[in-house]
């Protein structure tokens, strides 16, 4: 299973979104976040996408 992290960034009032530890994206408030990253990782999971990691 894919493992998620939502950070709020005080300075720029941001939350980050990680998804196994790598950075994939900012969003306005946490449940926008939240809502993102489940997003993500449906499409990961039921859409046919293939997961690589850099080389």
């Amino acid at each position: 299973m894919y493992r998620q992290e939502i950070i709020y960034d005080p300075v720029t009032r941001d939350f980050a979104m990680y998804l196994d530890g790598e950075l994939v994206g900012f969003a306005r408030t946490y449940e926008e976040a939240e809502e993102t990253l489940n997003s993500l990782v449906y499409e990961l999971l039921h859409g046919g996408y293939l997961r690589r990691k850099a080389a």
